[in-house]
């Protein structure tokens, strides 16, 4: 018997990472989802806690796809990173807008941290899907996970490391366009 999930890979706009990482850690998933309608309750920790599901949500950016399906979409290296870039902010922010949503009703006066939340979420997917396809290897299981890579991470948690994680972030912005532009070459104008 074959076991069918309720999760749609249309619902994620067919991003592989996403619905892959769902599919395999379900029950954390569902722990997150929990743990957010609990804190919705709790002035301020509730945007805390939806930075944390930020960081959870970089494990859908620590595999490879195989190149195949980096080829479906029969785009360029910049619009590639474009479309991924998209997904995975649509993609958090559609799993994270009700609890949010919940969280600033409930709590008018702790609503301002919201702007912190969406910075802080934004740059940490940023830097997840260009840190991902800078260090692309289509023959590798996993992407290099390399010292600087966590520690750009771990600067968006530490404010005197922000600027480092920042250039870093420009870095693999730009080393990534670079690398898929080995295998999208087809694409290229």
């Amino acid at each position: 018997m074959r076991h069918r999930s309720l999760l749609r890979i249309g619902w994620l706009g067919w991003s592989p990472e996403w619905c892959a990482t769902l599919r395999r850690h379900r029950i954390a998933t569902l722990l997150l989802a929990l743990g957010a309608l609990l804190l919705a309750a709790v002035p301020y920790w509730s945007f805390i806690y939806l930075g944390f599901t930020a960081l959870a949500a970089v494990e859908c950016y620590t595999r490879n796809e195989p190149l195949a399906l980096l080829l479906l979409p029969e785009l360029e290296s910049g619009r590639l990173l474009a479309r991924k870039v998209f997904e995975a902010l649509r993609n958090y922010l559609l799993a994270t807008a009700p609890f949010a949503l919940a969280a600033a009703l409930l709590h008018p006066r702790a609503a301002w941290v919201a702007a912190l939340w969406l910075a802080f979420s934004t740059l940490v997917l940023l830097y997840a899907v260009l840190a991902k396809y800078a260090l692309y290897d289509p023959d590798e299981p996993r992407p290099v996970a390399s010292t600087v890579m966590l520690f750009g991470l771990i600067g968006f948690l530490l404010p005197p490391l922000l600027p480092v994680s920042l250039v870093l972030l420009v870095r693999y912005g730009l080393r990534a366009e670079r690398n898929l532009n080995r295998y999208l070459h087809d694409y290229s104008r």
